[in-house]
């Protein structure tokens, strides 16, 4: 190819365009800038599927709103460049980010309300997704349905119920057929609320039951076996496996012992009530924390079978543990490097514990046992609704109350609020993991091995 001549100044025609500066300097600004307009795309094709829902707006409005959406005064746009809504509900696509550096990337943000109850109404309305799965789901978004235990528990059950009323097509082959229209249902519930590791074991059980169906069944003998095998895992593989747990893990707690808990978990509270009907004489102090508040719950359960409770939020951890013997923790997935993977502050009691050399135990069930190796809580988490975190009086109502009220954090921009659900605890500060190894059949042992590594390899 011939050079152009020395007075042009034209550049050649496959000379490549100048870059923007700051992008050729900064990868990482040039990667989160295309971050953003990914979210602010999708953030409009989700405005613009929930304005074709309403019948009273007119196509034509659509072009003068686009033109004039910058000089908008309350951005409807849930972008996070675009200036923050009055409600924090509908405002969740910006928790996190911080001016152009997103802190939470890999944060799995919740949806709003507005969008569940569109999506939960267009998929009532299509008929393609089951009543009990519908159910489930606003259970699952509202957290009525809270621990790994039971949200494993409540997904098979409403996959259960779907294929109870499941009819195979003309023509159609059961097997496949089934598979198809069973993910379907987990993809909606996936949309709600992210699935955990329990749930997501359960859901590859009965998938893969579902593809190694016997063809030579008929439709109503393949759905009873199907049917069978749901209750199977939930029988051998969560209660019988919980069961085993708290036998062993029991016969830790000795007379005159001071047991802490954090929150709620199933497997920790037969844990307590068995050592109470094997005749232990302890105590048991309830650490709980906000927004949910689950040690509640289990506070009152003890005080109920009559065990000696000591209730305090999290802020009171380091005056009470103390007088602590033994620490029992829950956990939503056991990570192949054997860190628990639990409620956001199980970390901070197993640290502080560990620091006034205080036994941690972690009661765990193997189908929670993850190979993903995880080192923060910020490779991987889940976002609650940040709204719960503030106050929910007026800010007409006349309080001493600290938080900020939803108002006061929407009015200003560059204030935004994170609230993770889960933290994930470094293997080192945990003293013994409780867990049951399944011997075939429904035959189990319980153990508690104080190297974790015999416990994540040696099955």
């Amino acid at each position: 190819m011939s050079e152009p001549p020395a007075g042009a100044v034209a550049p050649p025609a496959d000379a490549p365009m100048p870059k923007e500066p700051q992008a050729v300097k900064d990868k990482k600004a040039a990667k989160e800038l295309k971050r953003e307009r990914r979210a602010a795309a999708k953030a409009q094709q989700d405005g613009a599927a929930i304005s074709h829902a309403k019948p009273e707006q007119k196509p034509k409005d659509a072009a003068p709103r686009a033109k004039n959406m910058s000089e908008a005064a309350p951005a409807k746009s849930t972008a996070a460049h675009l200036v923050p809504q009055a409600s924090l509900d509908k405002d969740l696509s910006n928790v996190g980010v911080l001016g152009d550096a997103s802190l939470f990337g890999n944060v799995v943000l919740p949806r709003s309300a507005q969008l569940n109850a569109f999506s939960w109404n267009a998929a009532s309305a299509r008929a393609t997704i089951h009543p009990e799965v519908l159910s489930l789901c606003h259970q699952l978004a509202t957290f009525n349905v809270r621990g790994a235990n039971k949200r494993a528990i409540a997904v098979l059950r409403a996959l259960g119920a779907v294929i109870r009323d499941y009819r195979t097509p003309q023509g159609a082959v059961l097997s496949r057929d089934l598979l198809t229209r069973v993910s379907q249902q987990v993809g909606h519930i996936v949309e709600s609320r992210p699935m955990n590791t329990s749930t997501g074991h359960a859901v590859r059980f009965l998938k893969y039951e579902i593809s190694v169906v016997d063809s030579n069944l008929g439709e109503a003998e393949a759905k009873e076996h199907l049917l069978d095998r749901i209750e199977h895992f939930i029988r051998d593989r969560i209660i019988y496996a919980a069961k085993v747990i708290q036998t062993h893990a029991a016969a830790k707690i000795h007379d005159g012992d001071v047991v802490m808990a954090y929150a709620r978990s199933s497997v920790i509270e037969g844990t307590l009530l068995q050592a109470h009907r094997n005749g232990v004489k302890f105590e048991v102090i309830v650490i709980d924390s906000r927004p949910l508040f689950e040690g509640r719950e289990l506070a009152e359960r003890l005080i109920g079978a009559g065990i000696p409770t000591t209730y305090g939020l999290l802020s009171s951890l380091s005056t009470l543990i103390p007088r602590v013997n033994l620490l029992l923790l829950g956990t939503s997935s056991l990570l192949s490097n054997g860190a628990p993977y639990a409620r956001a502050g199980t970390a901070m009691c197993a640290m502080l514990a560990h620091g006034y050399h205080i036994p941690v135990i972690i009661c765990c069930e193997t189908y929670k046992f993850s190979d993903r190796i995880q080192l923060d809580s910020f490779v991987v988490n889940e976002a609650g609704n940040c709204s719960d975190l503030l106050s929910q009086e007026d800010d007409s109502a006349q309080s001493k109350s600290k938080l900020l009220t939803r108002a006061e954090c929407s009015a200003e921009p560059r204030l935004k609020v994170v609230q993770l659900l889960y933290d994930v605890t470094p293997p080192r500060y945990i003293s013994a993991v409780a867990s049951e190894v399944g011997l075939g059949g429904t035959e189990s042992v319980g153990v508690i091995l104080r190297d974790y590594k015999s416990v994540l390899f040696g099955i």
